[in-house]
This record gives C-alpha cells, sequence and structure tokens, in this order.
C-alpha cells in the first residue's frame, strides 16, 4: 500500500507533533549514521527541541566537537556556501509556487484560445467581439499551431516510402485531418502544381555541330505563349 504523501506545515495537535518529532529525530539519525558508513565521510547531527533539555547528538560529543572545530576553521564562505535557514526555505518556496502557478496561467491560456478558435471557426464569435489582448494572443496561438502543422507534415513526406526501394517502410498512422490541416495541404499541393517540370512532349530536339543536343520548348502557337520564354530561359 503506498504511503499518503504528508504535507508540510506545522502540526497544530500537540501531542501529534510531539510524536512527529520523535519519530523522524530517530530517523534521521538512522539515515546519517548510515550515510556515514556507506561512504566513508565524517556527519555529525545536532538538534534541539522545547521536548528535551539536552540536545540530541550523533555521534557521542567526543566525536562531534572535532568535527564542529574544524568545520568552524574553514573560510566564511564555505560555512556558509549550503546553509538554509527558515527565511531561505520559505523564499525557496515561494519561487517554485510562483513558477508553478505561472506554468498553469500558461496552460490555461493557451486552453482559453484554442477554445476561441474553434467558436470563431464555427461563426459563433468574431474578432470585433473581442479584446486587443485576446486578439493578440489569439493570433499567436494561430501562428504556433500553424508551425506545428507544418512540422508534421513535413515529418509525414520524410516518412513516405521512396520509389524503388528495396524494403517497405511500415506505416505511419494518420490522425483525421482537421480543417486547419486540409486547407494547408491543399495550398501546397498547388504550388506544387505551379513548379512541377513540363511533361517531355512540350520539349524539342536541337541539334548544334559539334556539341550535344539540347532541349527547347517545343512550337505552342507559333512561340506565342509567353510562359516559354520566361524564368530560367530568358532572363
Amino acid at each position: 500500500m503506498a504511503r499518503k504523501k504528508v504535507q508540510l506545515q506545522w502540526i497544530m495537535n500537540d501531542t501529534a507533533r510531539r510524536t512527529t518529532y520523535k519519530k523522524r529525530v530517530k530517523g534521521l539519525m538512522k539515515k546519517v549514521k548510515e550515510l556515514s558508513i556507506l561512504c566513508g565521510i565524517e556527519a555529525c547531527v545536532i538538534v534541539r527541541s522545547p521536548y528535551d533539555p539536552q540536545p540530541e547528538v550523533w555521534p557521542p560529543p567526543m566525536e562531534t566537537v572535532p568535527m564542529i572545530r574544524e568545520f568552524k576553521c574553514r573560510p566564511e564562505n564555505d560555512q556558509s556556501k549550503k546553509r538554509l535557514n527558515q527565511e531561505n526555505y520559505m523564499r525557496q518556496r515561494v519561487a517554485k509556487a510562483k513558477d508553478q502557478l505561472e506554468k498553469q496561467q500558461k496552460k490555461n491560456r493557451r486552453i482559453e484560445m484554442e477554445n476561441l478558435m474553434y467558436q470563431c471557426q464555427a461563426g459563433e464569435k468574431g474578432l470585433q467581439d473581442m479584446s486587443i489582448k485576446d486578439s493578440s494572443d489569439l493570433m499567436w496561438f494561430i501562428d504556433d499551431r500553424l508551425k506545428a502543422v507544418g512540422h508534421k507534415m513535413e515529418y509525414f513526406h520524410h516518412q513516405a516510402p521512396q520509389p524503388g526501394g528495396t524494403a517497405a517502410q511500415a506505416a505511419v498512422p494518420v490522425a483525421q485531418k482537421t480543417p486547419l490541416e486540409v486547407a494547408l495541404e491543399s495550398l501546397e499541393n498547388e504550388m506544387l502544381m505551379d513548379v512541377a517540370p513540363r511533361p517531355t512532349d512540350s520539349l524539342v530536339t536541337v541539334g548544334y555541330p559539334g556539341s550535344q543536343d539540347m532541349m527547347h520548348p517545343g512550337p505552342h502557337g507559333h512561340y506565342e505563349d509567353p510562359s516559354f520564354w520566361g524564368h530560367p530561359f530568358f532572363t
């Protein structure tokens, strides 16, 4: 059975607080002893509390005093390098909580923009109904989604099997396309058709003495079609 996570906060009940102290101090002493034996290091623990007139010390004072004396002989920077008091601990906790809050706010904002984008696609909302901040965030969100769609399309194009290949690549499961992806794919196909090479029957071979034959645009309307004489033939 998994342990229940303990909240790190002050225990209000006196009896429960005293019981927790006794149990935790005993466990702390055991852990430090194991660490010293397993790693061969010098370590000591001194714990003062209102529950005992004498502090809890491990190892015995005869071994602890030389370690403390050696520690105090070190430079001040070494002594305070990883020192953590209550104030520093609370500062770290507050900074961590702020970071978690900021991440959650960003996540919530992305969800809001996604819902707003779907509402605009369905005609439920228009740009005139949005604030300047919402419009700016929505434009950023759409641009980010377009980039993600472009990367996904590029990935699927690279995964497509090459003609004449010896081994067929594993089929990649394709999710159902959104209207935005369909529009982008249609636009890309149109661009590919514009730059596609001409068929070979629209070209004629012209022989030049002393050189190799060259391919030129074939006759089409007595060469009146300006597309034949455009880039890259005549510039």
